[in-house]
């Protein structure tokens, strides 16, 4: 992400990936808007502008790479939160789950 001036914000394209519940609200509508129907392995750039959103101090532009797509469970949607796995864990009698972080 960086601003108008071209200065880098915040860069995570080294890091994890940020998962979210798409039609839930939880991000800026034009920046949801924007990744409406992007598959896995596309990417784009978005520009957000402060004219439409107040609480922006300046334009943004972000660098977005869709890493994966999945259809949210159902606890997720009666929830209302996504859940990222973030590793797979093995129990003392060897039954393995995956670990889920919540956002």
């Amino acid at each position: 992400m960086q601003n108008s001036k071209g200065e880098v914000l915040e860069n995570m394209m080294n890091g994890p990936a940020i998962s979210y519940l798409h039609g839930d609200g939880k991000i800026l509508p034009g920046l949801e808007r924007q990744l409406t129907g992007l598959a896995v392995g596309e990417y784009k750039y978005i520009n957000l502008c402060k004219a439409d959103y107040p609480g922006l101090d300046d334009d943004l532009e972000l660098e977005v790479v869709i890493d994966d797509v999945r259809i949210a469970s159902e606890e997720e949607l009666s929830n209302g939160i996504s859940q990222q796995v973030v590793g797979e864990i093995c129990d003392e009698d060897c039954i393995c789950y995956d670990r889920v972080y919540n956002q």
